[in-house]
C-alpha cells in the first residue's frame, strides 16, 4: 500500500545561489507539489521587502505548497559544527524561536531537524531529551518534525538517529533518510528494513560517485552531489525498501553541487524532477 497522495519536495540546494522567487521557478519546473523554505531563504525574501503572506501567496501563484522548514538545529546544546561553510552556518545559526516563528508565518507542516553538534560532544540522554522537547513543541503547533543523519557531524548514521527518536518515543517524530548520508556513512540495510514504517515517511533522493570527489567528506556532499540516477550509490535499493514500508509522504532530491549551481533555476528544476521520477519508476513508486 501507498499514502493516497505522496508530496514531491523541491529542496533548492540546486538554486541555492538565487531568490525565494527563483527556487518557486524551479519547483514549478520540475512539477514538485511542494517547497522547502531555509531561515535563510525566508530572511532574505524579508529582506528584499516581501512579507510572509507575499511569500505563501507568491507560492500559489506558481502552483507551489510552502510545506517543510529546512533546517533546525537547535535542539541540542551546540547548533552550529566546526565544519561548515558560511552558507550553510546561515541556515544553522538560528534559534528555535526564530524557526517556529517562520513555521508559523508561512503555515509550514514540517520540521527538518539536523544535528549541529560534533561527534561525541553529548551525551545520548541529553539528546534524547533535546529532541522530545522539540517534538513537544512541535506537537503544539501541529508540526511534524524528521531527524536528519549525516555521517560527518554528531549524527553519523541511521542507529544513531534511531537511538534518538525510538528514546524520544514522540507520535509525531520521525527520521529523514537522505540516500547520499545513507550510503556515504553506514549504510545498514538490516537495520533500515526493520524499523517501523510509520517513522519512515521522508526521504531526499540524492546520488554520487561512490569515490570521495572532495578533499573532506563535508566538500564531497556540498560540491560533489548528483541528480538521482546519475551516479553510482544504491539509490533505487534505498526507495524500494522505504516504499514496501507503505507510509511514504514526502520525497524529493537535494543536490548540492558545482554542477547544479551553474544551471538556470528553470533548468535545474526540471533536472532535479525528471531525474527523480525515473528513480522513483524503477523504485515502483507510482506517481499521484
Amino acid at each position: 500500500m501507498k499514502p493516497a497522495t505522496i508530496d514531491y519536495v523541491f529542496w533548492p540546494a540546486p538554486v541555492r545561489r538565487h531568490s525565494f522567487r527563483e527556487h518557486l521557478e524551479a519547483a514549478q519546473a520540475g512539477g514538485f507539489t511542494s517547497l522547502a523554505v531555509a531561515p535563510e531563504a525566508y530572511r532574505q525574501g524579508r529582506a528584499s521587502g516581501l512579507s510572509a503572506r507575499d511569500m505563501v501567496t507568491m507560492a500559489n501563484d506558481w502552483g507551489v505548497v510552502l510545506r517543510h522548514l529546512d533546517t533546525l538545529t537547535d535542539w541540542a546544546p551546540i547548533r552550529v559544527p566546526s565544519e561548515i561553510d558560511a552558507g550553510l552556518r546561515a541556515r544553522f545559526d538560528v534559534s528555535a524561536d526564530e524557526c517556529f516563528a517562520i513555521c508559523e508565518a508561512l503555515e509550514l507542516e514540517t520540521i527538518l531537524a539536523v544535528a549541529g553538534y560534533d561527534k561525541g560532544a553529548f551525551p545520548l540522554d541529553v539528546l534524547i531529551d533535546g529532541f522530545g522537547r522539540l517534538c513537544d513543541r512541535a506537537a503544539q503547533n501541529g508540526l511534524w518534525v524528521d531527524l536528519e543523519f549525516m555521517p560527518f557531524w554528531g549524527l553519523p548514521d541511521l542507529a544513531s538517529a534511531w537511538a534518538i527518536v525510538s528514546g524520544a518515543q514522540r507520535k509525531n517524530a520521525g527520521i529523514m533518510v537522505d540516500t547520499w548520508h545513507f550510503s556515504k556513512g553506514r549504510p545498514d540495510f538490516e537495520l533500515l528494513r526493520s524499523l517501523p514504517g510509520e517513522q519512515l515517511v521522508s526521504v531526499q533522493v540524492v546520488d554520487a560517485m561512490k569515490t570521495q570527489r572532495g578533499a573532506t567528506l563535508f566538500e564531497d556532499t556540498v560540491r560533489y552531489r548528483k541528480f538521482p540516477g546519475e551516479g553510482e550509490l544504491p539509490v533505487v535499493e534505498i526507495l524500494t525498501i522505504l516504499q514496501e514500508k507503505g507510509h511514504l509522504r514526502h520525497i524529493g532530491p537535494e543536490v548540492f553541487s558545482d554542477e547544479a549551481d551553474a544551471l538556470s533555476p528553470e533548468a535545474a528544476g526540471k533536472r532535479s524532477g525528471e531525474s527523480l521520477w525515473r528513480v522513483l519508476d524503477a523504485a515502483g513508486i507510482p506517481m499521484n
